[in-house]
């Protein structure tokens, strides 16, 4: 059986879609925190705000696309 490769997000089924949001998201969520505390930053934006809440929120979002799409995945198979 031959596997065809997409390399666009929109020419992908439901179960890609969630597959290429779980390694993307976890990668792009790995580049958030360490921008957020590991690189010198404004001070203007050294406060809590950037430093705790920001993360907090990108994180939650990031879960609920992720169960957004993995209930649209079962739905569909």
């Amino acid at each position: 059986m031959k596997k065809e490769y997409k390399i666009f997000y929109w020419e992908l089924d439901a179960k890609g879609k969630f597959i290429r949001s779980l390694w993307s998201g976890f990668l792009a969520l790995l580049f958030l925190y360490w921008a957020v505390w590991f690189v010198p930053a404004h001070p203007a934006f050294d406060n809590e705000f950037f430093k705790l809440w920001v993360p907090i929120v990108f994180t939650l979002l990031y879960f609920a696309s992720l169960v957004y799409k993995y209930r649209k995945w079962k739905k569909e198979s």
